[in-house]
């Protein structure tokens, strides 16, 4: 099944036997976001020229969640900077998030599961089906810091966020993810070098990391 990054980091953010989501909710917003405006880079639909989104053709990627951010983009009257639809884009989250989810159980391998209590309030879970896809990922990614695999562009994106929303213990484990920690800095640092990042796929990368960054910290000092 031809999986996005946000399908992916959806996976690891949902407790396999609980089906809710471990992720800090807010550092979570935003790396979907990142995440979407990642695998539009990947595909060739945008670009950057300074911090400016910028479209690049009219054609679309078959998929209805990339379709539909793609076109807020492209629907926009002026051409806007990278933090205006990373923000843009996380107020979009239920959207995302129910979006993907419906994806990931039609596939099999989540399932929904609903709760009602006091006979009014439902309740939602995400449990894993078919734990088969996680674990590969989860493997790759693992790969990637503990054997020092060479890390393909989908991993590398993907590592960057994954540390970007703190979930690092959930994905590697709380020992490794310590240990290690070095390990995942430096592959998220060094993408550059690795042959299979283009120069624009990279600049977007490192600008989508450095906008989480700075609206992480913003809301922190601010809600403090």
């Amino acid at each position: 099944m031809d999986l996005t990054l946000t399908d992916e980091l959806m996976l690891l953010a949902l407790d396999d036997e609980k089906g809710n989501f471990v992720a800090e909710s807010l550092a979570f917003t935003y790396a979907l976001s990142g995440s979407i405006i990642m695998e539009l880079s990947h595909r060739d639909k945008i670009d950057l020229r300074g911090k400016d989104v910028i479209i690049k053709g009219s054609g679309r990627t078959g998929d209805a969640l990339l379709d539909s951010q793609l076109e807020l983009i492209r629907q926009s009257k002026k051409v806007r900077k990278i933090d205006y639809w990373i923000d843009k884009i996380g107020g979009k989250e239920s959207d995302i998030i129910e979006n993907s989810i419906a994806k990931l159980v039609k596939s099999g391998i989540l399932r929904k599961e609903e709760k009602k209590y006091l006979w009014v309030f439902t309740s939602k879970k995400y449990p894993t089906s078919n734990p088969k896809v996680e674990n590969l990922l989860r493997g790759r990614l693992l790969d990637v810091i503990e054997k020092n695999a060479e890390p393909s562009l989908n991993e590398i994106m993907l590592i960057s966020l994954v540390d970007a929303c703190s979930l690092n213990v959930e994905v590697f484990g709380k020992e490794k993810a310590k240990k290690y920690k070095k390990r995942i800095k430096s592959v998220i640092e060094e993408s550059g070098g690795n042959a299979a990042i283009n120069e624009a796929v990279k600049e977007i990368h490192d600008a989508v990391m450095a906008c989480l960054v700075i609206m992480m910290t913003t809301v922190v000092i601010t809600s403090s």
